[in-house]
C-alpha cells in the first residue's frame, strides 16, 4: 500500500489509536484461551483412550490431577477445556465491541477530517473543484475509506491470531507447523497473484461512482430545464446508464473478490490432507494428531481473514486515493503571514496591477486591474458574464489572492490580513449565496452570532422584507425550504439583504441583488445604498440602469480587463443605454 494510503489510514485511527493495543491484546487472549482449550484436547484424548504415552498435563493439573484416576483426570480437563471456551467467548465479545467503537469513531474522524479539509481549502478550489467529485466522496468513498480502517483492524486481530496458534502448533509438532508454513506462503503467492489488479478495478468503480453522481447532480439541479426540454426519456436513459455502469464495475470486483475466498479454503483443504498425510508418516501420537488438526482447522478462518482483510484493502484503494485527494488539498493559508490586523477603511481600498487566472493553463479572469474604492462611495461594478466582475469582487474578500499585483487596504496588504479579522468587515448579498433549509430569522442570523431577533427585525425593515415576513404562515419561523425554494426569488433577495445588512459591513457587496426584485423592494435595497453612505464601501454589481444609476461611480470590465470608468449618477438614460449595450 502506497505511504500516503497508509497516512489516510493512520489519520483516521489517530483519536482512537491508544485503543488499537486494546484490540490486539483481547485479540491474543482470545486465541491463546483457545488455543489452551484445544491443546488440553491432546492428554485428554490419550488419557480417555488409555493410551500409555499420554500427553503431560500442564504444571498446575499435573500437581492436582497427581492423585487422581484417569476418569477423575478426564472429568477435570474436561471442566477446564469448558471454563476455556467461555473465557474465550467472553473476551471475543469485549473485543468485538472495542472494534466496533473503535471503528465508529474512525469513521467519524474521517468525515471530520474531510469536512475540515474542505472548510480550509483554498477558495481556488472551491470555485473549480468539481461538485459531483466532492459529492461522491463524502457520500460514498469516505465509508469505504471507513470499511478500509476496520479491514485493517481486523487483519491486525488475524494475524496477532495466527501467529498464537503457530506458536501452539510449534509446541505441539515443529515438523507439522514446518510443512503448514510452507502451504501457507504457497497461498499467499498465489493470492497476491490473483489480487494484483483489484487496486486497479476499486479505482474503475470510485470513477464511475464520480460520474453517477455527476447524473445526480444534473437531475437535481436542472429539473426544471429537464421538465421544460421534455428530455425526461433522455436523461433516465443516460442515468441508467451511468448506474448500470457502476453495478457492472461493482459486479466485476465482487466476483473477483469473492472468488478468492473458496479458492484459498480449497487450498487450506488440501494442505489439512497433507499434514495428515505428513502426521501419519511422523508416526504422530492420536492425541498429538487431534490436538494440531483441530487447532489447524480453527486456524483456518484466520487465515481467510488475513486474505480476505488485504483482498479488501486493495479493492480499497480507489476509495482512499480520493479521500486522500481532498485531505491533501493545500489550506487557503498557511497563517505564517496573517495578523489579526483591523486597518482602517477610511483611507479607501486600491487594486495595484492585480491580476489572476483560476488554472495556470487557462486564460486569466483578471488582467493588470488598477482601481480605487473610497470611503462613503458606492460603486457599481458592470460587464458582461466572464468579464472579470465574480473575480475582482472574490479578490476583494480574500477568497482568492492575485497571482500579481496587490490589494492595499489602506497602506495594509489585504494579504497580511487574516480572514477571522477580514470577512467580519464584509457582507455579500448574492443569488449564489442561497438560503439554507431552515428559518427565516434563522437565515438573517447567519453569520451574525452576536444580533438578536430585535436586530434582525430592523434590518428586514430596512431590506423591505418585514412586511412579507409577517404575511408569511410561521412568520419569522416560517421555514423557507431548500435553497428557500418555498419562497419566491424576490422574497429570497430580499431575505439575504437583511442578512448582509444585519452584519452592519464596512464593505457591502450587492451582486446581482436586486434582478429579482420588483420596482418597490428595489427602491428599499437603494435606500439601504444612500443610508449608509458615510457608514463604509458600497459596492453594486448589477445590469439594472436604475441600480447603477443609484450608484456614485461605475467600473466596466471586459474580458478580465478593467477598460473604462466614471461618474454614473451623471450619465443620462441614452448614455447608460449605450453603456449597458455594450456589456449585455
Amino acid at each position: 500500500m502506497f505511504d500516503w494510503q497508509h497516512t489516510t489510514l493512520q489519520s483516521a485511527l489517530k483519536p482512537v489509536r491508544k485503543w488499537v493495543p486494546g484490540v490486539v491484546v483481547l485479540g491474543l487472549a482470545s486465541t491463546a484461551l483457545e488455543g489452551f482449550g484445544i491443546a488440553m484436547l491432546a492428554p485428554l484424548i490419550s488419557i480417555a483412550t488409555g493410551n500409555n504415552e499420554a500427553i503431560a498435563l500442564p504444571g498446575p493439573l499435573s500437581s492436582v490431577a497427581s492423585d487422581m484416576t484417569s476418569a477423575e483426570k478426564v472429568i477435570l480437563l474436561g471442566g477446564v477445556i469448558f471454563a476455556l471456551i467461555m473465557a474465550k467467548n467472553i473476551v471475543a465479545w469485549a473485543n468485538g465491541a472495542l472494534q466496533a467503537w473503535i471503528y465508529g469513531r474512525a469513521a467519524q474522524s474521517i468525515r471530520d477530517e474531510l469536512a475540515r479539509a474542505f472548510l480550509n481549502s483554498d477558495p481556488g478550489f472551491c470555485l473549480t473543484a468539481a461538485s459531483s467529485r466532492l459529492l461522491n466522496v463524502v457520500s460514498n468513498e469516505s465509508w469505504r475509506a471507513a470499511d478500509a480502517v476496520a479491514a485493517r483492524l481486523s487483519l491486525f486481530v488475524h494475524l496477532s491470531a495466527t501467529t498464537i496458534l503457530v506458536l501452539f502448533l510449534l509446541y505441539l509438532s515443529p515438523w507439522l507447523t514446518l510443512v503448514v508454513a510452507v502451504g501457507l506462503l504457497i497461498m499467499h503467492l498465489v493470492q497476491e497473484a490473483l489480487t494484483r489488479r483489484f487496486g486497479k478495478l476499486g479505482r474503475d468503480v470510485t470513477d464511475l461512482n464520480r460520474g453517477l453522481a455527476a447524473r445526480m447532480l444534473h437531475l437535481i439541479g436542472a429539473w426544471r430545464l429537464i421538465r421544460l426540454s421534455a428530455t425526461e426519456a433522455a436523461e433516465q436513459a443516460r442515468f441508467s446508464d451511468a448506474s448500470d455502469r457502476v453495478r457492472r464495475a461493482g459486479l466485476r470486483l465482487h466476483l473477483r473478490q469473492t472468488a478468492v475466498g473458496p479458492m484459498i479454503e480449497i487450498a487450506y483443504a488440501a494442505l489439512f490432507l497433507v499434514v495428515l498425510w505428513v502426521a501419519w508418516r511422523l508416526a504422530t501420537t492420536i492425541g498429538a494428531a487431534a490436538a494440531f488438526t483441530i487447532l489447524l482447522y480453527r486456524m483456518q478462518p484466520q487465515v481467510r481473514g488475513i486474505q480476505n482483510n488485504r483482498t479488501a484493502l486493495r479493492g480499497w484503494l480507489g476509495s482512499l486515493d480520493e479521500v486522500a485527494w481532498l485531505l491533501k488539498q493545500p489550506s487557503r493559508s498557511d497563517g505564517a503571514k496573517e495578523q489579526m490586523l483591523t486597518p482602517s477603511l477610511k483611507d479607501g481600498v486600491r487594486f495595484e496591477r492585480v491580476s489572476f487566472s483560476y488554472a495556470p493553463n487557462r486564460e486569466p479572469a483578471l488582467t493588470d486591474a488598477s482601481f480605487e474604492l473610497q470611503w462613503g462611495e458606492v460603486v457599481a461594478i458592470i460587464g458582461r458574464s466572464g468579464s472579470g466582475k465574480s473575480t475582482a469582487v472574490n479578490l476583494l474578500c480574500g477568497l482568492i489572492k492575485p497571482d500579481s499585483g496587490s490589494i492595499l487596504i489602506g497602506s495594509t496588504p489585504l494579504s497580511a490580513i487574516a480572514p477571522a479579522a477580514w470577512m467580519p468587515r464584509i457582507s455579500v448579498a448574492s443569488p449564489e449565496l442561497e438560503l439554507f433549509d431552515g428559518t427565516v430569522i434563522e437565515n438573517i442570523l447567519y453569520g451574525t452570532p452576536q444580533a438578536n431577533f430585535g436586530n434582525a427585525v430592523k434590518a428586514s425593515v430596512e431590506a423591505g422584507a418585514d412586511d412579507f415576513i409577517r404575511e408569511l404562515p410561521q412568520g419569522y419561523d416560517t421555514r423557507v425550504g431548500n435553497r428557500g425554494l418555498e419562497l419566491s426569488a424576490g422574497q429570497r433577495q430580499r431575505i439575504a439583504l437583511a442578512r448582509a445588512v444585519l452584519r452592519q459591513p464596512d464593505i457591502l457587496i450587492l451582486d446581482e441583488a436586486t434582478n429579482a426584485m420588483d420596482l418597490v423592494s428595489e427602491a428599499h435595497a437603494l435606500e439601504v445604498l444612500d443610508r449608509r453612505r458615510s457608514n463604509g464601501i458600497s459596492i453594486v454589481v448589477s445590469h439594472h440602469l436604475s441600480s447603477i444609476r443609484a450608484c456614485d461611480r461605475f467600473l466596466l470590465f471586459r474580458d478580465g480587463q478593467l477598460i473604462e470608468s466614471g461618474p454614473a449618477g451623471e450619465m443620462g438614460p441614452r448614455e447608460m443605454n449605450q453603456l449597458l449595450h455594450a456589456v449585455r
